[in-house]
């Protein structure tokens, strides 16, 4: 193992700790059993929920995959990494249109009849939506076909139960000093991401800075959840946290695609028209539901901000960050003391700790 408790990548597999593959084992089997259990459903697609928990559980294996690449054999890893990439991608043109559809069939069941000159838009935008997620679907089939052809779940679930029966015939404990200085360096590096993109909120039109602090939020809390099991799910409320600041973030990114994605509809459309028809005057019926949608989201996008800038400055009264911080230098304990002082995003410049010596 290299110095300072990060793992060597020219380690061998009998070098690494006992303890750091137990962490990796028992998460990745947890993530693996939910993506397998959801598969039957995916190629169904009868309902929207398997995609979701199938994307979701992908995302969760290519997280730990990374943060636990030298507990598994090189090539192997690389292998598995590549085709649940593949599946990742796969589902989220799948279930980024299976949110839209949801979407837009509650707003037209709830549409006043007082706005009845907007249903034609909303209708055919809901139908254009249903066509594109039909010609998504042998997109998803064709990633899980492949991970069956090459037997990445099959091989996963083997390499792990194997590695999980050699731990407990051993009584391998979770909790090693390395899988807290390990745990606690992935963590602070993927706060000090979130910290970094905090300048984004100075300005509510900073759409690719939004999004990136999104992202950096739910990696966060995946590597949260991936270390909780060595702090005795003591990580819970923080990871609670993010994930309700990633839901507020995810909202607003939700928005600025529906506006995208609106006003090019609109456009399509309308040329559509003057294709067929010769001009564009059978497109106009259309406008108003089209436009109804745009406002409406663009209207919530706001309130969406506002309470994300609010919810932001009381995490930060609330000494999350702080406490957090405590957590992961408490290492093995069920009870940690609050912290006398927060830190705050603005003192990650000036921060240095072993972590960021270790994660070097």
């Amino acid at each position: 193992m290299a110095a300072g408790g990060v793992c060597d990548r020219t380690a061998t597999m009998s070098e690494i700790d006992p303890s750091y593959q137990l962490l990796a084992c028992q998460y990745l089997r947890v993530q693996l059993e939910a993506l397998v259990k959801a598969v039957w459903g995916v190629r169904a697609n009868e309902y929207i929920e398997p995609v979701h928990q199938a994307r979701v559980a992908s995302r969760r294996i290519r997280e730990g995959l990374r943060l636990f690449s030298d507990c598994f054999d090189g090539k192997r890893i690389s292998a598995w990494r590549r085709r649940i990439r593949r599946l990742t991608r796969g589902l989220g043109a799948a279930r980024d249109l299976d949110v839209h559809i949801d979407f837009v069939e509650k707003f037209l069941d709830g549409l006043d009849q007082s706005r009845a000159e907007a249903r034609p838009g909303i209708e055919r935008l809901l139908l254009r939506l249903r066509q594109r997620r039909r010609v998504a679907q042998p997109d998803v089939v064709r990633a899980l076909d492949a991970l069956d052809k090459d037997n990445i779940l099959a091989d996963m679930h083997g390499e792990l139960e194997k590695t999980l029966f050699m731990l407990r015939s051993h009584e391998v404990q979770i909790q090693s000093p390395f899988v807290f200085r390990q745990a606690s360096a992935h963590i602070r590096r993927r706060q000090r991401g979130l910290w970094a993109g905090e300048h984004a909120l100075a300005d509510p039109q900073d759409t690719k800075g939004h999004h990136q602090l999104r992202i950096d939020a739910k990696k966060l809390r995946y590597t949260m959840e991936i270390c909780d099991a060595a702090y005795d799910g003591r990580l819970k409320p923080v990871i609670k946290a993010v994930k309700d600041l990633q839901s507020l973030l995810g909202d607003i990114h939700d928005c600025d695609v529906w506006a995208e994605e609106i006003e090019a509809f609109i456009e399509q459309e309308r040329q559509a028209a003057i294709q067929y028809f010769g001009d564009a005057a059978p497109f106009e019926p259309l406008r108003p539901g089209l436009l109804l949608i745009r406002d409406e989201r663009q209207a919530h996008r706001e309130q969406a901000f506002t309470e994300l800038l609010v919810y932001w400055n009381q995490l930060k009264q609330e000494n999350l960050w702080g406490t957090l911080e405590v957590l992961l230098q408490s290492g093995v304990g069920s009870q940690s003391p609050r912290p006398e002082r927060q830190k705050q995003p603005g003192d990650v410049k000036e921060e240095a700790t072993d972590a960021d010596h270790a994660a070097q």
